[in-house]
Order: structure tokens, then C-alpha cells, then sequence
């Protein structure tokens, strides 16, 4: 059985599939961190408003509806043009929305940046996933997208602690500038990290 440095070891390109393993992670950082503080932010953009609750959950579900809509057709779209472009333009997208998000003065204007924030979501993790189809054998994949669901747990643990710690320190608003600087530099990270992959069959062809 092989350890997981030969497994990391056979692949074409082992800081691909790493740098796809931290983009999975850091997605569940974005989504989780913002959970804890959601109710509370929007009782402070809407005032005392007796359906709270309600509102809450709308704007808390909103994300889900527009990903359903959208990775259908986003899925469609990387097929044509490649899932890392996808990837990037997804992840450019998230940072985009994230910062206003911080800057809002009602829910319903929350709500409609989380509804877009969503549609662009919905290409992350199927990217991701093709892209370590792509970049990985049928002898170990069972492997990678074990890690990669490794790095999602570890996603899913870190995300709300991060979010707690910020609102508490800093207050609600700074936990979406926070995690829009994170989502920013995993989207630098990947950049970086499909360009060189990109390039080296290019040289190997050369040699």
C-alpha cells in the first residue's frame, strides 16, 4: 500500500493537485467563516424586525438555489473553455462580492450579493474535482479525492472558528474583508500553480 508521499510522488504534477487540495480547503474556510455571524449581521442591517428568523434563512439559503441554477451550466462552460479558467474567474468573482458585502445597509441587498456570490460558487468544487481527475490515475484517484475530502473537513472545522474570531475581535463586517483577502490570495496561489502546470508540457516537448 503506498504511503502518501509516494502516492503525491506518482503524480504528474504533485503542487497541482496540493495547491487544488488548500483551493478545496479555502473554499470551506469562505463558506464556514461567514455561518456563525450571518443571523446577527443581518439583526443589525435590519433593526427589530419580528421575523428575523425568516429573513435569516432566506438570505442563508439563498447561495444554494443560485449554485443549483448555475453549475449546471457553468459545468457546460468549462467543458468549452477549460475547468481551470473556470476556477480562476470563479474564485475572482467570490473576492468581488465578498467586499461589498462588508459595505451593505439592508438585508435584501445582502441577499442579492450572497445569490451571486453562490451562482460563482457553483463552479468551485466541480473545477477542482476535474481538474484532479485530469491530474491524477485510476490507480490513485481514490486516494486523491480522499485527501481533497480531508482538506474540506479541515475547510469546514477552520472556517467557523475564523469567522467567530474575527466578528469577535473586529466586529461582522471585517469578517468579509477577511475572507475576501484569503479567497484572493488562494486565487493568486492557483493562478501561480495552473500556469506552471500549463507550461511544463510545453518545455518537456521542447527538450
Amino acid at each position: 500500500m503506498l504511503h502518501a508521499r509516494d502516492v503525491l510522488g506518482s503524480l504528474k504534477n504533485p503542487r497541482l493537485v496540493l495547491s487544488l487540495f488548500v483551493t478545496t480547503m479555502i473554499i470551506q474556510v469562505a463558506t464556514g467563516s461567514i455561518a456563525p455571524i450571518l443571523t446577527l449581521y443581518v439583526r443589525e442591517l435590519a433593526g427589530n424586525v419580528s421575523n428575523i428568523a425568516f429573513i435569516s434563512g432566506l438570505i442563508a439559503s439563498v447561495p444554494g438555489v443560485a449554485a443549483l441554477l448555475s453549475a449546471p451550466r457553468l459545468g457546460k462552460l468549462g467543458d468549452r473553455v477549460g475547468p481551470e479558467k473556470i476556477l480562476i474567474c470563479a474564485l475572482v468573482i467570490s473576492v468581488l462580492l465578498l467586499i461589498p458585502m462588508s459595505m451593505v445597509q439592508s438585508p435584501w441587498q445582502l441577499g442579492v450579493l450572497r445569490f451571486l456570490l453562490g451562482a460563482a460558487d457553483g463552479a468551485l468544487l466541480p473545477a477542482v474535482q476535474t481538474l484532479l481527475v485530469y491530474n491524477s490515475t485510476n490507480q490513485i484517484s481514490g486516494r486523491i479525492f480522499s485527501y481533497n475530502q480531508s482538506f474540506r473537513d479541515i475547510g469546514n472545522v477552520t472556517g467557523p472558528l475564523v469567522g467567530a474570531g474575527v466578528s469577535a475581535t473586529f466586529g461582522f463586517r471585517t469578517v468579509f474583508i477577511v475572507t475576501a483577502c484569503v479567497v484572493l490570495f488562494n486565487a493568486v496561489y492557483s493562478w501561480f500553480s495552473l500556469s506552471r502546470a500549463l507550461r511544463t508540457p510545453v518545455k518537456k516537448s521542447e527538450a
